[in-house]
Parts: C-alpha cells; sequence; structure tokens
C-alpha cells in the first residue's frame, strides 16, 4: 500500500474520468434550484401545476389523507383553468391546511409539505388579487 495521497485535484479528475489531460472548470457554488424557488414570478397556472406535482410526489401512508390530498388538489387546478378566482383561492386553503397536517403527521414528508402549504398559501394570495 502507498502511504502517498492523491491532491484534491487529481483525486476529482480520476473519479470524474477526466484523466487526460484536458482542464474542465466546474462551478461548484451553484446548486440546483429548489422547488417553488422565484414562486413570486409565476404565473397562477404554473404555480399550481407545480405544487400538484409535488403533492403527487408526497409519501403520505394515510389513505384517507392521500384522498383529500388529491381531490382537492384537482379541485384547485380545476378552479384555476376555468378561472373561478374565489373557488380556487378556498381550494388553496384547504389545500394548505391539509398540507400541514401531512406535515405533522408524517416526519418524512416535512420539508415537502411545509414548502407545499406556504406554495398554497401564496397560491390564494394571488387568486385574491386576481379576483379583484
Amino acid at each position: 500500500m502507498s502511504s502517498r495521497t492523491a491532491s484534491g485535484s487529481q483525486f476529482f479528475r480520476v473519479l470524474s474520468g477526466l484523466d487526460i489531460g484536458l482542464r474542465v472548470r466546474v462551478r461548484r457554488s451553484q446548486s440546483q434550484g429548489a422547488i417553488f424557488a422565484g414562486a413570486e414570478n409565476l404565473s397562477v397556472e404554473a404555480l399550481t401545476s407545480e405544487l400538484a406535482e409535488m403533492v403527487s410526489g408526497l409519501v403520505v401512508y394515510s389513505y384517507a389523507l392521500r384522498g383529500q390530498l388529491e381531490q382537492v388538489t384537482f379541485a384547485l387546478q380545476a378552479n384555476v383553468q376555468s378561472r373561478s378566482w374565489s373557488y380556487a383561492r378556498r381550494a388553496a386553503l384547504d389545500l394548505a391546511g391539509l398540507l400541514a397536517q401531512a406535515q405533522k403527521q408524517h416526519s418524512g414528508v416535512r420539508a415537502r409539505a411545509a414548502r407545499g402549504a406556504n406554495c398554497a398559501l401564496r397560491i390564494a394570495e394571488l387568486c385574491e388579487k386576481e379576483a379583484r
């Protein structure tokens, strides 16, 4: 066994398969944007579709809660598409409450459920603005 240690850059090149002598710059400061990043610039429709994707990906072990989440998410999408802003606002508030309940009951989904609840509240605000 060799007691020699590889430097960080050599180790990185070997691991990444770039040990052929080409220099490649890698930006490590950029991280992948989180879901709902920049949510203030998105439309109600775009936020609703992102929220629906997030809700469909939640792992919830309660059939009753899963059914309620799916029904309210569908109601939110249908009301946003038909531009029934008062009903969409109510559905968004209901969805925020259900996601808060999921956050409390299921420890594995806490962070995602909290982000989803915040997004649902943002959608409710936007629906209220659209209703005016």
